[in-house]
């Protein structure tokens, strides 16, 4: 007999009140799990160990041999046709100018695109495509909701490796930069490139930047409490760039820089 003023029980599995919607990024630390190889699934999680997302790792050399082979090809043509340029021979300098610029760009395109979508359990939140085929001289890659709307794109190019790596945050209307993710300084990234992958705490972090304003952090280089492969972003309400942006931008550092 139902007593007055009591709640009615949910019995049935159909008759539960449903679970709050997970928002994975109102958090403001991301931590991922790159290296892994490609194909398997890496997660995205909070301070708590809790995962927040998850995606199909898509880290490979393959794209760091092409990029570097593509640049070798490219400087060495370029220094072949300025020699024959000075001998006078500028017949065999367009020839050498083509063969180069024909060589790179079948290097490249040797290369996959990147396309990586992240869930929140079997529900997808972001995509992250590659704009066209080839990766050389610039990569383009559009940040975008399931539905297709575009939140921003991605630049970078392959000479951005041999310095201060930089990732470009543009408009979804132009190539006109509005924020960017860029290491600290010029040696901290050379140290980086010679000295990293021997001990972690020569690595270099990003700070993220938008509109003017830094935005956030990067952070590869293992912190007094040994955290490291970790997106931080600042919770002021200066803080604009969209965290969906700032954890695409995040994942393509870490997954796709060695």
């Amino acid at each position: 007999m139902p007593v007055p003023g009591a709640q009615p029980a949910y019995s049935r599995t159909t008759d539960r009140e449903p679970e709050p919607e997970k928002r994975p990024f109102e958090n403001t630390r991301f931590h991922f799990m790159p290296g892994l190889p490609a194909g398997e699934t890496a997660h995205v999680r909070a301070d708590n160990g809790e995962t927040l997302l998850s995606y199909r790792s898509f880290a490979s050399a393959v794209g760091i041999v092409a990029a570097l082979v593509s640049a070798i090809v490219a400087f060495a043509g370029i220094a072949a046709i300025a020699f024959l340029l000075a001998e006078g021979r500028v017949v065999a300098a367009i020839l050498a100018l083509m063969l180069s610029a024909a060589f790179a760009v079948v290097i490249a395109m040797l290369v996959p695109p990147i396309k990586v979508t992240m869930f929140s359990g079997i529900h997808p939140m972001l995509t992250i495509a590659q704009q066209s085929s080839l990766s050389f001289p610039v990569a383009t890659y559009i940040i975008a909701t399931p539905d297709g709307h575009t939140l921003a794109r991605v630049r970078r190019t392959v000479f951005s490796r041999f310095g201060r790596n930089r990732w470009d945050i543009l408009s979804t209307s132009d190539d006109h930069p509005i924020g960017s993710a860029a290491e600290e300084t010029l040696g901290r990234a050379l140290l980086r490139k010679l000295a990293a992958k021997f001990d972690p705490r020569y690595d270099a972090n990003l700070h993220l930047r938008y509109l003017g304003r830094e935005t956030g952090t990067i952070v590869r280089r293992p912190t007094s409490t040994g955290e490291r492969d970790l997106l931080d972003v600042r919770a002021d309400e200066n803080a604009t760039l969209d965290r969906r942006v700032a954890v695409a931008v995040a994942l393509l550092v870490l997954g796709s820089e060695p």
